[in-house]
């Protein structure tokens, strides 16, 4: 049984994800840009680095820390594993930055926070509440996409 096999075993669905989570941490953990991933085991990285950050911290920690890195390439994600509403609710939150693309550098990406206006962060703070209030289950959005996509998770 592979090591992702055993993971979909797992029954508590919140467990489950992070247990795929931690694979793919322990297999991009010497990688710059997560290089050493496939797009399926990326989408799902992008996804538990939004979903962890937005919760933690609201989207202001989102784009202040390296998550913000992949904000665009999140977007594509929630397009692949079909959370509409989330991926509406991120493109907001992009476009109410002050410069786009947002830049991937992360120095670069705070001096822009740095002088934001505090309509944008407002703004973040609704889309935060719509973020925590959607009712789409990206753990479960997460887990049959790696389910229809296991071989590139093997």
């Amino acid at each position: 049984m592979s090591k992702i096999d055993k993971v979909l075993n797992i029954e508590d669905e919140t467990e489950k994800v992070i247990e795929i989570g931690q694979l793919l941490w322990d297999k991009s953990q010497n990688d710059d840009n997560f290089e050493s991933l496939n797009v399926e085991e990326k989408t799902v990285l992008y996804i538990e680095m939004l979903e962890g950050q937005v919760n933690n911290g609201g989207f202001d920690q989102y784009f202040f820390n390296s998550s913000g890195d992949y904000a665009h390439e999140t977007l594509e994600a929630l397009e692949r594993i079909n959370a509409p509403q989330m991926r509406s609710i991120l493109d907001e939150a992009i476009k109410s930055f002050s410069v786009t693309p947002i830049p991937k550098d992360t120095e670069k990406r705070r001096k822009y926070m740095d002088d934001l206006p505090e309509s944008v962060t407002d703004n973040w703070e609704r889309l935060d509440n719509e973020f925590y209030e959607c009712p789409e289950n990206l753990a479960g959005l997460v887990i049959e996409y790696v389910k229809k996509n296991k071989k590139s998770f093997e």
